[in-house]
Parts: C-alpha cells; structure tokens; sequence
C-alpha cells in the first residue's frame, strides 16, 4: 500500500494559522505593548494605539465657482405678487386668433405640434399661479420661525440680565462694599429732583414745538405775501424778459452818460460807506448835505415797517 500523499498548505492558511497563533499568544501576554507581525517597526500601526470612540470631520469637498445672490421675489416696497390683479396680468390667456387670408393648416404634425405649444404655455402659466401662492406661504412661515427665534433670544436676554445673583455666587463671592456695587445692581444713583427736571424738560419741550409752529406760520404767510411778484404764467415772463432788456430803459443812466449795465452809476456802496451814513460821519468826516438833511428817514421807515409788521403779525 503506498504511502499517504502529503499535501502542501497554501499561503491563506498559513496565515489564518498565524493569526490564530498571534491572538492566542496576545491573550497570554502580561506585556503592556503588543506589535503585529504582519508590519514592520517602520510602519506607524507597529504598536497599537487604542482611538477614542469619536467621529471624524465630514469631508465636504470645495465646490469650485460662486452661485449668484438670490434675488428677492416678495420685496418689502413692491406689488403684491399673490394679488388677483397680479396673477391675472402675469398668466394672460391667450387672446383669439386674428383671421388672415391664409388658408388653413391641414397637416396633422403642425397642428399636433400647435397643440403641444398651447399646452406647454398653459402648464407655464398654472405652475406660476401654484408657485407665487407657494412661495408666499413659505415666506410667511420661515418669517415667522425667524420672529420666533429672536423674540426668544431677546426674552431669554433680558431674563438673564435682570435675573438676581445666582445664591453660589453670593456666597462664593468677595465682600465688596455697597457702594462699590454698579449703579444697576444697587437701584440707581440717587435722583431727587427728577420730577422736576423732568416737568422744566417738558416745558422747554413745548415752547420750542410753539415757537417752531409760530416760525412757520410766518413763513407761509410771508410766501403767500411775496407770491403776488411770482412769474407763473408765460406772459408775465415775457414781460419781465422785456423789462430787464428793454434798450430805452434809463434804470442805469447816470447824471453823466447813458448805458445798459449797472456799472454805468459806479461801484457799489460799501459796508464802511453805509456805517457812516448810518451813523452820519460820512467817508473822510465830511457828510453831504443831502444826506444831512434826510437825517434818519430811512432808517425810520423800516423800523415803521416792521412795527406794522409785528402788529398786523405778517409780512407786509
């Protein structure tokens, strides 16, 4: 009888018989290290290296280009998109049909492609009558959720800044003196003469608003008294047109010579020429005769004209 055949064993049980080897082994170890045999020192699993049981960071990877701003289809200043006037003016039907001279189609393709049109605009304009009541409801409710949240903050805010010192605070804290403490915390700097710094405001508060109003009371009055001089229509402009350039106009004709320009009487009067006329010293100290003689006419006139002024309380 021949000999039993000796089969060889393949590389796949070779090594399942190492690893059960290996974890049998790593059972019965008392060392505080176990290295693998399949690795070599240089590899960085040679020692194992237990890992906390945390997730990693998603991976999002970069999306190249930028996506335009969203524009907005609700504005806060604009037309009410869900409107019946607005739908309507937006989704038009169709109007008839004017008839030409043209005769009819008869092919059946252009009239099923005729009717595919017609259809497609109609889904066209059902999909954007849905979609504008959509969208504002949508709008309506994320307006909302954000009210929501904010009101919420600002209540928890406020709850948390007028809360009282939590009693662990209190009693872990320092001593600190009263009068050290923040005015917040302490009811407020003292304020005995509030009420009447606040009633003194009130009054400063009205007599200004009464001289504002009586301010703008003589304003319109004085612009209603000047509009008699106003140039409103055509012909009033032609004839101050005419009266500015009339040629035979003597407005600047001096003792000496005629001309059409303001210059023709001199330079003007000065600031220091009309003090000493007012206060009757003339330029040099000599004062003309004329003047002399009027004495203080114009300046009576129009202390005459705002006395008038100040009792009939217009401009005159």
């Amino acid at each position: 009888m021949p000999p039993p055949r000796i089969q060889r064993a393949t590389s796949s049980q070779l090594n399942s018989f190492h690893s059960r080897t290996y974890f049998t082994c790593r059972h019965l170890s008392t060392s505080s290290s176990t290295r693998r045999p399949s690795l070599g020192p240089e590899s960085p699993s040679f020692i194992h290296v237990p890992k906390p049981p945390q997730e990693n960071e998603p991976y999002r990877p970069h999306i190249k280009g930028v996506l335009p701003v969203p524009r907005k289809i609700f504005p806060r200043s604009g037309k009410d998109k869900t409107s019946p006037e607005y739908i309507s003016a937006a989704t038009r039907d169709p109007q008839p049909r004017k008839p030409t001279s043209r005769p009819p189609l008869h092919d059946p393709q252009a009239l099923h492609h005729i009717d595919f049109k017609s259809k497609l605009a109609a889904d066209r304009r059902r999909n954007l009558r849905e979609s504008l009541h959509e969208l504002a409801d949508r709008k309506q409710k994320i307006d909302a959720r954000y009210l929501a949240r904010s009101t919420a903050k600002q209540d928890k805010r406020a709850a948390l800044l007028s809360a009282p010192t939590p009693a662990d605070e209190q009693h872990t804290s320092p001593s600190i003196l009263s009068t050290s403490l923040p005015s917040s915390r302490r009811g407020g700097l003292p304020d005995p003469d509030r009420e009447a710094r606040i009633a003194a405001k009130a009054a400063n508060h009205a007599r200004h608003t009464a001289f504002k109003v009586s301010e703008r009371r003589n304003a319109l009055h004085t612009l209603y008294m000047n509009a008699r001089s106003f140039i409103v229509t055509e012909a009033a402009l032609t004839e101050a047109v005419e009266k500015a350039f009339d040629p035979n106009n003597d407005q600047f004709t001096s003792d000496e010579r005629r001309g059409l320009s303001i210059w023709n009487r001199g330079y003007p009067e000065t600031v220091k020429e009309m003090l000493g006329a007012a206060n009757q010293n003339g330029k040099g100290g000599d004062f003309r005769a004329v003047q002399k003689m009027s004495g203080y006419s114009n300046i009576t006139d129009e202390r005459m004209g705002k006395l008038g002024e100040a009792l009939t309380g217009g401009k005159m």
